[in-house]
């Protein structure tokens, strides 16, 4: 049986398109990587105040990785720990999506409406700047 021209286009298109997705997926992943670890400055604040932070503050890896044999200031944010339905801070079981993420991010209130600790600066990412984040956490 020949597969029609139509077909062998749009098997074609759909292929460079998953390419596409993929490559972009990567270039978030990196960007989101590089605010992980503080290559790009944010602006942060902390709870009730309006002062900015120093950047060198607000890193993530700051308080969410940790040196070898010790453990983080903060829960280590890897897919497992976003996207796992668990009972964080005593509030009710939830999972983290993107958009509950960057909400935490700049309220500092989590997906089950808990407030998150008050050592957890108030980020004010831009949306890209988030889902890259983001992306990032969900390759940990």
């Amino acid at each position: 049986m020949r597969v029609s021209a139509q077909v062998r286009r749009l098997a074609w298109l759909l292929a460079t398109a998953s390419l596409w997705v993929q490559a972009q997926a990567a270039v978030g992943a990196a960007q989101g990587q590089r605010i992980f670890q503080g290559e790009v400055p944010v602006a942060a604040h902390m709870r009730g105040e309006t002062r900015l932070l120093p950047v060198a503050a607000v890193r993530c890896i700051n308080c969410h990785a940790a040196p070898r044999g010790a453990e983080p200031l903060g829960p280590r944010l890897t897919a497992d720990f976003l996207l796992t339905l668990t009972s964080r801070r005593g509030g009710p079981p939830t999972a983290y999506d993107r958009n509950g993420f960057c909400n935490a991010l700049a309220t500092s209130v989590d997906v089950g409406g808990v407030l998150l600790a008050k050592a957890m600066p108030q980020y004010q990412l831009a949306d890209a700047d988030c889902t890259a984040l983001w992306s990032f956490l969900l390759t940990q």
